[in-house]
């Protein structure tokens, strides 16, 4: 399977966190090729590949929502209120075109104030509370076609940068999932002495809903979350200034996620030879990791990033190398046979 198509296709799917049903359908299309134990619960997708008769269970978790609005309030003049759907960076929102979730051929434009009307003030972010989108159509027109709580999203569209770099609205977080539809791959014809599931998550980007129901289901004994974190850009300063595009997934070091498993996967990537950098973070780790080791009785786990720039925009940037690589660190610490100390 090729990596690019598989993570453009993902991205081109709707899904909203709340509404994450077109990007499932996706995702199960693609995972199906790997398993036949596949099942929808509470918004969530739960794929379940390796020895389903193991009583110890591996859980891989990536969320699939994506940030969006929510219309909120049409006026008068058919403009559209929208309110945000998940951490939105408004310096990035004037004059960003949005599309219908359930019909993309409905488009607008987040209104603007031309800097010559601006007063002098067109250096500063919109108020993300201040956001109208212009469908150009009157009241009773936009009206036919846009209700309260529809939702809507970046309309841009996936594209090649140089370098095996790709730029894509919601990378955070499809290449994540991208990654975890390749793990699979990985793994079909190789015997896993556990049983394998994998959650595609919902709603991470407003409440975490899906890894908090998904991980109390599965009772899983270990728990692997893939996500995206930062990568080097201009003006990065501090510990994100060293990591990089193509330098491999970044292996989360928390006080609050399993130090063995930690260790484990570090010792795997260098085993394999599969490039990775370490992202130490002192508490929270900001991802479903948060939500699944308190999950239950408790649920050992850890987290890989991939590095990302430009998060939370509509031009996010990844290295696609560094999804494939994602992959194969989760598959060889997979068949290495996990932290379960047999």
């Amino acid at each position: 399977m090729n990596t690019k198509e598989l993570i453009f296709e993902l991205c081109c799917a709707m899904g909203v966190s709340g509404r994450e049903e077109p990007a499932l359908s996706v995702a199960e299309k693609f995972l199906s090729d790997y398993t036949d134990d596949i099942k929808l619960s509470n918004g969530s997708l739960m794929a379940v590949c390796g020895n389903k008769n193991s009583d110890k269970t591996i859980l891989l978790d990536a969320h699939i929502d994506r940030i969006g609005f929510m219309v909120t309030e049409i006026n008068e003049n058919g403009f559209v209120k929208a309110s945000p759907c998940g951490g939105i960076d408004a310096r990035t929102l004037a004059d960003t075109l949005l599309c219908l979730q359930n019909n993309p051929d409905v488009t607008g434009v987040v209104c603007c104030m031309p800097p010559h009307l601006s007063d002098g003030k067109e250096d500063k972010a919109m108020p993300i509370d201040k956001i109208w989108v212009d469908f150009g159509l009157p009241y009773d027109e936009v009206s036919k076609l846009i209700s309260f709580g529809d939702m809507l999203t970046f309309a841009s569209k996936p594209a090649n940068l140089l370098n095996g770099r790709i730029v894509s609205p919601c990378l955070d977080n499809r290449c994540s999932v991208a990654s975890l539809v390749k793990c699979a791959e990985l793994l079909k014809d190789n015997e896993t002495d556990y049983k394998v599931t994998i959650l595609l998550s919902s709603q991470e980007e407003t409440f975490g809903t899906g890894a908090k129901t998904g991980a109390f289901t599965v009772e899983a004994d270990e728990s692997i979350v893939v996500d995206v974190s930062f990568a080097s850009q201009p003006d990065v300063l501090g510990f994100y200034s060293s990591i990089e595009l193509d330098k491999g997934p970044m292996i989360c070091i928390s006080s609050i996620l399993n130090k063995e498993m930690s260790k484990l996967l570090e010792s795997v990537a260098k085993n394999k030879n599969i490039p990775y950098q370490l992202e130490p973070i002192a508490g929270r780790t900001g991802t479903n990791a948060d939500h699944i080791t308190i999950s239950g009785k408790g649920v050992k786990t850890a987290v890989v990033s991939i590095p990302q720039r430009y998060m939370h925009t509509q031009n996010e940037v990844i290295s696609v190398a560094d999804v494939d690589n994602t992959a194969k660190l989760i598959a060889e610490y997979i068949k290495c046979g996990g932290a379960f100390n047999d």
